[in-house]
């Protein structure tokens, strides 16, 4: 009888450890990039993007594509989520001045891409090309001069590959299978001239 009493006595204090607001903070999410290149984060905080007006520099705001419908084969739709989620995305940057969304050609990044779009103030233009001519698409983007500002969607494995061509080595890991919150700002001058922020969404 006195033990079952101590685990009702307990049982409430442990559920009340599991709850969000005892266990430990978790990292602030971007909320929204102001016009000015203030990134507003989900806690009010604020952080000012490198060079953001230095017409010297690129900046790519790289994301991989929103969560698919599942054994759809290898060129699936968004699931509702994903859906959902890009719609958030295109909140994000819906007040951020941005030239052109790029994107490889596969659905699940092109509406990814479409719907962040729609929630735009003034949606860019749209790029897509294959995966496989990455290197040299980046490099005609680099060559086109700087003050341009990229809305990039891609993979789990082209995001990272280009932004680690962009910083000129490796560094930036695969991003894992079931995770679609990274936003990635890369801020450069050319390969080898680049900071990149590791935020989310």
């Amino acid at each position: 009888m006195q033990r079952l009493y101590y685990l009702l006595f307990l049982l409430p204090l442990w559920q009340a450890c599991q709850s969000p607001a005892h266990k430990e903070d978790a990292a602030p999410v971007i909320v929204a990039i102001q016009p000015d290149g203030q990134v507003l984060f989900s806690d009010s905080t604020t952080m000012a993007i490198p060079h953001y007006g230095d017409s010297t520099y690129i900046i790519f705001y790289c994301v991989r594509h929103t969560e698919k419908l599942k054994d759809k084969g290898n060129n699936p739709d968004l699931s509702p989520e994903g859906i959902a989620r890009a719609e958030r995305l295109g909140k994000v940057l819906a007040r951020t001045p941005i030239d052109m969304a790029c994107m490889t050609n596969f659905k699940r990044t092109i509406q990814t891409s479409e719907t962040a779009r729609r929630q735009m103030e003034h949606p860019p233009s749209a790029e897509a090309y294959p995966p496989n001519i990455q290197d040299g698409w980046l490099e005609d983007k680099l060559g086109a001069g700087g003050g341009k500002k990229y809305f990039m969607v891609g993979h789990s494995n082209t995001i990272p590959q280009l932004l680690n061509y962009l910083k000129g080595s490796p560094g930036i890991k695969d991003i894992p299978e079931d995770e679609f919150g990274m936003f990635y700002i890369a801020i450069t001058k050319g390969v080898g001239q680049t900071e990149v922020l590791e935020l989310k969404y």
